[in-house]
């Protein structure tokens, strides 16, 4: 008998549920996957009212009830724009013992409140940039973490972890593709913007969140051709900011996926001259054996429920 994983992840204004149930010896099976649009979007007013968590956690139950999954350890997986995933850097000649210090001062200019209101996370990361050292901070609002632990003790689910899917994606792609060379973006399309994950095929290097439009337009306003565009653009940008003369990455590969993707976007995309671009699926890994035993999912599009299933890893 093997692990039996639920993971909750909750994107905008919707929730997707997918069990799983691991051996230990790369084999995955997926037996449940549930999907439900929220009545409202998780954002920072909707934090505020003592109703949200309540709603939210009632729908929970309701799909707990209805699609019979909540057996196993469960794991709350949430958009990394709901906090702060940000670089430090310092000059390689400051002592270590002060790091915390140069990384606090630097949240202090940033921030737009006291750090005393956040949860602050440094991972096991340091890489060299032009001479300077990176120190990788994580940071999260205390209230919104409060706000999921609520959401979790009011729909009686025993919650083990609650993860930022920027990291659940890049420990993800490592784990289906660990003979993949040089460095690759990873690119979630949700319903206001772009996620990008950088990784290469040892670390985690950067997670950029972009709109699909200066008005904040959802993916539905816009057409295909708008939404392959301003990808483009986007991707050349974080490659080039500014003036840059040398890119920032040396991408040699583009995956995409997401709840809202359209596969036909490709197809306005991989004329453009980008590095290849391809549709993530994890049954393409040779690393591990996926097998399904939900009968409403359709294989070809396990696009949609890869960021849900990177937190089963």
């Amino acid at each position: 008998m093997g692990e039996l994983v639920n993971s909750i992840c909750f994107q905008e204004n919707n929730i997707t549920w997918v069990q799983a149930e691991t051996d230990g010896n790369n084999n995955v099976n997926i037996k449940r996957v549930a999907e439900n649009p929220l009545p409202f979007v998780i954002n920072y007013d909707n934090l505020q009212r003592s109703a949200t968590s309540l709603e939210i956690a009632n729908q929970l139950k309701k799909m707990r009830d209805e699609y019979g999954v909540g057996d196993g350890s469960v794991r709350f997986l949430i958009p990394a724009r709901f906090g702060m995933v940000k670089k430090v850097y310092v000059d390689q000649y400051i002592p270590q013992d002060v790091h915390e210090e140069v990384v606090k001062f630097e949240l202090e200019q940033t921030l737009p409140a006291s750090t005393n209101d956040y949860l602050i996370y440094r991972p096991d990361y340091s890489r060299e940039s032009n001479f300077l050292q990176e120190l990788l901070t994580v940071v999260v609002p205390k209230n919104l973490f409060a706000f999921f632990r609520e959401i979790s003790e009011e729909a009686q689910l025993s919650v083990k972890e609650i993860n930022l899917n920027c990291f659940a994606l890049d420990n993800l792609y490592r784990k289906l593709f660990p003979n993949l060379i040089g460095e690759t973006m990873l690119v979630n399309f949700t319903q206001h913007g772009y996620e990008f994950i950088l990784s290469d095929q040892k670390n985690f290097l950067n997670y950029i969140y972009k709109p699909y439009s200066r008005n904040l337009q959802s993916v539905e306003q816009l057409s295909d051709e708008e939404i392959a565009s301003n990808f483009i653009s986007l991707v050349e940008d974080i490659q080039r900011p500014g003036s840059v003369d040398t890119p920032l990455y040396s991408i040699s590969q583009i995956y995409v996926f997401g709840n809202l993707l359209k596969p036909e976007w490709l197809d306005h995309i991989n004329d453009r001259g980008l590095p290849t671009t391809r549709i993530l699926n994890p049954t393409d890994s040779t690393e591990w054996q996926i097998v399904f035993t939900e009968p409403s999912l359709n294989t070809n599009e396990l696009y949609r429920f890869v960021e849900p299933f990177s937190n089963i890893f």
